[in-house]
């Protein structure tokens, strides 16, 4: 019995170390090592337990009695064996793993409970050793292993798209804009990444692809698996957070969602920014003009006074060509021509903007179906796009590009 309690006394520890953590090949050979290790020693504690039970078997026998192992006097193990702090972070989720702290058990009980725990070994070390004999696994496994945590990646790229737009500095505006674009390409990025893991992890059937689908969706935060029951199925730990599949699957579903709509404020803020932009640039080409006006009269000014001689010929040239001019349109003044221009540059931004909102609206109902809310953002921005587009005047360059872009729209947004 001594070889036994000093088996038990161990146990605690035994349990803990029940898991199979993910990384290199090197990182999953050593894994294996350990897991076999552990094997042994649940193998040799299940001996030490069946031959007791048999010794006490036949000692009641012989005193004629039924066989009732939970009365034997030193049999009952206390439910210590449990580590708390494994089961608190677990939330219950490893309930079945470790039992119930507040019972105690018989050595019959404890006997069914090893079984259970080297079925579980034996999963995992066969799953391990498949992994490291398949380097294209291995190789998928450990590149998702080097991203960046998908949900610290979202919210850095909140932080981004969570600005206050300078609208009266163009060189800052110009410089946030940048920002949100590169945050946008980001997101549309890590929406891929997550319908990934999401297919990846749907997929009961390959325990592989499900190995994947959590590297995916852990990145450098590494993970292990802990359990599998019938009531959670396949349990996962990572950074001390355990969860389920199915709750990493519904995780996947609520990045899906978020990413949605941060990419909805990027557009919001980009278009907020673009229209202050363009009337910065409207603004500081007003001010030009209203210098220069005053230059052309003040030359004009002196060479009246000096140059008369200049300003004679001009005269005399202008009266002998008056039949000339007479014939002709007279000339737009120069505000017209300045309005002209911008509102050909106005046209330009606005049909850019109006293409970037419609790229959203498809993205964001990518890979259906989606609730209503999801169908209804989207159509909310073809709206704004097609807003714009109707923004654009006749006789631009782009007016008739507008017109047939609007009627695609609209067939997008029925």
């Amino acid at each position: 019995m001594a070889d036994l309690e000093t088996l038990l006394s161990d146990l605690p520890n035994i349990i803990n170390q029940l898991n199979l953590n993910f990384g290199n090949r090197q990182t999953i050979h050593n894994e294996l090592l350990r897991l076999n290790n552990i094997l042994s020693i649940l193998n040799e504690i299940e001996e030490e337990i069946d031959s007791e039970l048999g010794f006490e078997k036949l000692k009641n026998a012989a005193m004629g009695a039924l066989p009732f192992l939970g009365a034997v006097a030193g049999l009952f193990i206390p439910g210590g064996f449990l580590v708390d702090a494994v089961i608190t972070g677990g939330a219950g989720l490893l309930a079945e793993k470790f039992g119930n702290k507040e019972d105690e058990i018989t050595l019959s009980d404890l006997q069914e409970r090893i079984y259970e725990w080297i079925d579980w070994v034996n999963w995992i070390l066969d799953t391990g050793e498949y992994i490291v004999g398949d380097s294209v696994v291995l190789n998928q496994i450990n590149n998702y292993l080097e991203w960046e945590n998908i949900n610290n990646k979202i919210k850095a790229i909140d932080e981004l798209i969570r600005i206050n737009l300078s609208l009266n500095n163009s060189d800052l505006l110009k410089q946030q804009l940048n920002q949100i674009n590169t945050a946008q390409n980001d997101l549309i990025q890590l929406q891929q990444r997550i319908n990934d893991a999401y297919e990846q992890l749907q997929n009961r059937e390959d325990i592989c692809q499900i190995i994947i689908g959590l590297s995916n969706y852990y990145g450098n935060y590494g993970f292990s698996l802990e359990w599998l029951d019938d009531e959670h199925g396949l349990i996962i730990s990572s950074a001390g957070e355990f969860l389920s599949r199915a709750e990493v699957i519904h995780n996947c579903e609520y990045f899906k969602e978020q990413i949605g709509n941060l990419l909805l404020n990027g557009n919001h803020l980009k278009s907020q920014g673009e229209e202050a932009l363009q009337r910065l640039k409207n603004n500081h080409k007003s001010q030009q003009n209203q210098v220069s006006q005053p230059l052309v009269n003040n030359q004009s000014q002196k060479i009246f006074i000096f140059q008369p001689s200049v300003i004679i010929a001009i005269i005399s040239t202008a009266l002998l060509s008056v039949g000339v001019w007479i014939g002709k349109d007279k000339l737009p003044p120069i505000q017209q021509m300045t309005l002209n221009i911008n509102q050909e540059e106005m046209a330009k931004n606005d049909f850019a903007s109006a293409q970037k909102m419609g790229m959203a609206a498809s993205v964001i109902v990518q890979n259906p179906p989606h609730p209503q809310e999801v169908w209804e953002k989207s159509h909310i921005k073809w709206q704004e796009a097609i807003s714009l587009l109707e923004k654009i005047p006749e006789g631009t360059s782009i007016s008739e590009q507008a017109k047939k872009q609007i009627s695609s729209y609209r067939v997008s947004c029925e």
